[in-house]
C-alpha cells in the first residue's frame, strides 16, 4: 500500500488546480475566496479520482486474467471493431491515444483524467465520452451492432 503520493502525480494535480485560477502579469495569482475554493475542490476531486482508479486497478490485477471482460480487449486501432461496438472517437484522438501507448479500451480504464488531458486533442468532452463508454460497458448496457 502507498503511504504518500508520487511527486510527479502531485505536481500534475497542483498544475490542474492552479490552471483554473486567473493569472495576472508577472505570473501572479489574484483570486477571490470562491475561486480559490473551486480550485481546491477541483484538486481534491482529481486526487480522489486518481486514488480510486489506482485502487480499482490494484484490485483488478489481483484477479485471474481469464476473468477479464472482452470489451477491454477492443483495439483502438481497429476501425471495424470500434464501429461494431458503436464507439465513435475522432481519428485524431485515436492517433493521440495510440501514440501515448494506449492500444486497447481496457488501457484507458484506470488512466487519471489529468493524464489524458495532457494528450493532444483530448479535452474534457472527449474524456467524458471515454468515461461514458467504459461506464456503459461495465453496466452491460452498451450493445454491439
Amino acid at each position: 500500500m502507498f503511504e504518500e503520493i508520487d511527486p510527479a502525480v502531485a505536481e500534475d494535480l497542483v498544475d490542474v488546480a492552479l490552471g483554473s485560477l486567473p493569472a495576472t502579469r508577472g505570473n501572479q495569482v489574484l483570486c477571490t475566496k470562491r475561486q480559490m475554493r473551486e480550485s481546491m475542490l477541483k484538486l481534491v476531486q482529481e486526487a480522489y479520482s486518481t486514488g480510486f482508479q489506482l485502487g480499482q486497478k490494484m484490485q483488478f490485477d489481483s484477479l485471474d486474467p481469464a476473468r477479464r471482460p472482452a470489451w477491454m480487449d477492443i483495439a483502438l486501432d481497429d476501425p471495424q471493431g470500434l464501429a461494431k461496438h458503436n464507439i465513435r472517437l475522432r481519428p485524431v484522438v485515436l492517433r493521440s491515444l495510440i501514440g501515448a501507448g494506449y492500444r486497447r479500451l481496457g488501457d484507458l480504464v484506470w488512466v487519471p483524467d489529468h493524464k489524458l488531458r495532457k494528450l493532444f486533442y483530448v479535452g474534457r468532452i472527449t474524456i467524458r465520452e471515454i468515461r461514458s463508454i467504459i461506464r456503459e460497458f461495465r453496466a452491460g448496457s452498451r450493445v454491439s451492432s
